[in-house]
């Protein structure tokens, strides 16, 4: 006879129907804690509110600052004590003698270009084929090794790179090489650059295979597939979107890098003009070890050396306002890139 009400009480569904003498009531101290859970999460909820309208104002606000600055090279606005300049005149020119009145920026947008492309040619290939040995041959301390230790050398100040360059790898190369010529230029640069982006791509390749599907790999091997094949042919191809987000994120590194690049570019501007009187037989080792100059180098080197609302200096303002511009578009890229890869 007490089965029934032993298994109604037993219910969690049977409180609805109990009686309402024996429903607990709330009490006071239970209206108290509701209230100030609510008032806890309406505050939590501003405040996480604000630190992201925070976070979007500081980039708003940095983008009307360096629009304010740079555009002012181009366009009489307030603050202008200098003349306006023609775009042709800034992206088009190779002459680049702010004494002389010429404000040419290609040197440094082709330095850059060209120092952030070799390092990428380097970097990406030895990123993603030691992501696959992480993640799909290297046995376990092995792994759990290499992992710390991409760690540490993100964690490494690009100014260690760059005196590592500077003491080491240019005497080095100039001695063993280059018959005790220079060796500033964008071979080292791109040497220096592609070390420091490789433990970006390394961890993102290596999390990128291994969120593959294990039946993939396995799958290729069935069908006779070597391992190398099924690595090559498979995997690779499978994880293509992810890894074409971590290059481009080591990418967007590089080319914003400053201090490293400084210390053993040369600082050159005029290394174009230095390319066309070259009269060596091999150009394009000449080219590589020519001193050169990027957007980041110049803007370090004579930001702070120049009157503000001047025209030197709104076009260096104009440069800095490239690369954020040139920044976001990478972030969106990699944004767009790992959606494709999610889908």
């Amino acid at each position: 006879m007490n089965q029934p009400s032993d298994s109604i009480l037993g219910d969690p569904l049977s409180i609805a129907v109990l009686p309402a003498s024996t429903q607990v009531k709330p009490g006071p101290s239970d209206f108290r804690l509701s209230r100030l859970h609510r008032l806890a999460d309406r505050w939590s909820h501003l405040l996480f509110l604000g630190c992201s309208l925070l976070v979007v104002a500081l980039i708003a606000g940095i983008l009307v600052f360096l629009s304010s600055k740079g555009l002012a090279a181009f366009l009489p606005l307030s603050g202008n004590t200098g003349r306006t300049l023609g775009f042709s005149e800034v992206f088009l020119s190779a002459d680049w003698a702010p004494s002389n009145d010429h404000y040419g920026i290609l040197p440094f947008i082709g330095g850059s270009l060209t120092v952030t492309g070799l390092a990428l040619l380097l970097a990406a290939p030895t990123g993603i084929l030691t992501g696959v040995f992480i993640a799909k041959l290297a046995p376990s301390w092995m792994r759990t090794l290499m992992r710390q230790v991409m760690d540490l050398l993100v964690g490494i100040p690009s100014v260690v790179y760059g005196i590592f360059g500077l003491t080491v790898m240019l005497p080095v190369i100039s001695r063993t090489w280059l018959k005790d010529a220079p060796a500033s230029g964008f071979a080292v640069s791109a040497m220096i650059l592609a070390v420091m982006i490789v433990p970006t791509i390394v961890s993102l390749s290596t999390d990128a295979f291994e969120s593959l599907p294990q039946n993939l790999d396995e799958g290729a091997q069935a069908l006779g597939a070597s391992r190398w094949q099924a690595i090559a042919s498979v995997l690779i191809p499978a994880a293509g979107p992810r890894l074409i987000t971590a290059a481009v994120l080591g990418l967007g590194r590089a080319i914003g890098e400053a201090m490293a690049v400084q210390m053993v570019i040369g600082n050159n501007p005029q290394w174009i003009a230095l390319m066309r009187e070259s009269t060596d037989r091999a150009p394009f080792l000449r080219a590589l070890f020519t001193p050169a100059a990027t957007l980041t180098t110049e803007l370090v080197q004579e930001l702070p050396n120049t009157p503000a609302g001047s025209t030197w200096n709104n076009v260096l303002f104009a440069m800095g306002l490239m690369l954020y511009l040139l920044t976001m578009l990478l972030i969106l890229a990699t944004r767009r890139l790992g959606r494709g890869a999610e889908a």
